[in-house]
């Protein structure tokens, strides 16, 4: 069965690139132009992504992100942006309203198309609820809740998958082109503070002092790695 993709475009002006792109055979393209009623039309179609074809980053479109992200049937549903242009505070604010990705034209199609699989296969669907668990820290993959004994907090997609990551290989040290490469696909060089944003963020939610962590720690010159605390801190090298 093939994936249907929701094209979003915010203007008809934009050439229709994307759709030429994703005429391969292997998707159900169905597109929309204008942001009007867009969480209605996801809820209606269910497709497996849904694409904005933007020219640039707006609160039109944080909004949209920001509504599919809070309503239940569309939280799950993938999604992406390629834009023509973008700075790095208009992504980081895209990933952590809940996109997966966000890629600046010119991009290949070969490129375009391989980013677009890796987002499609990042979250497979599971039928009953997967739990990961680190010392007191539980990460709930159904609901996406990241639990400290009886707390539970949030966490937006990208968080989740960052901290999932580190959780599933506790006291190996992964520098920031690692993390990059795990959780984003690199962006340009000098965009990798997106890295020590989102650990800093993950920070504040599994921390009781993030100024003074515990259990997401820093080695300096290396990278970040996670430990139980009640736990002996191993000896690592980099992967």
């Amino acid at each position: 069965m093939r994936k249907q993709i929701f094209v979003v475009r915010s203007s008809d002006k934009i050439e229709p690139g994307i759709e030429q792109v994703l005429d391969t055979g292997t998707f159900d393209v169905k597109c929309q132009i204008g942001l009007s009623g867009l969480t209605a039309s996801v809820l209606a179609q269910k497709p497996a992504l849904v694409l904005f074809d933007i020219s640039s980053w707006d609160n039109a479109i944080e909004n949209s992100l920001s509504e599919l992200m809070s309503v239940q049937g569309s939280r799950s549903i993938r999604k992406m942006i390629v834009a023509d242009n973008a700075k790095i505070d208009d992504k980081v604010n895209a990933l952590d309203l809940g996109a997966d990705d966000f890629l600046i034209r010119p991009i290949s199609s070969r490129e375009f198309l391989a980013k677009l699989g890796a987002v499609l296969r990042s979250y497979p669907s599971v039928d009953v609820e997967e739990i990961q668990t680190l010392g007191a820290l539980s990460l709930h993959r159904g609901t996406m809740e990241l639990r400290i004994g009886d707390e539970i907090k949030k966490l937006t997609p990208k968080e989740f998958e960052v901290l999932g990551y580190l959780m599933d290989n506790p006291g190996r040290v992964f520098s920031r082109e690692s993390l990059l490469e795990i959780a984003w696909i690199p962006w340009e060089i000098e965009q990798r503070r997106v890295v020590d944003v989102y650990i800093s963020r993950i920070r504040e939610k599994i921390e009781d002092d993030p100024a003074q962590p515990r259990r997401l720690l820093t080695r300096r010159g290396e990278g970040y790695f996670m430990v139980d605390p009640l736990k002996s801190i191993p000896k690592t090298k980099l992967p």
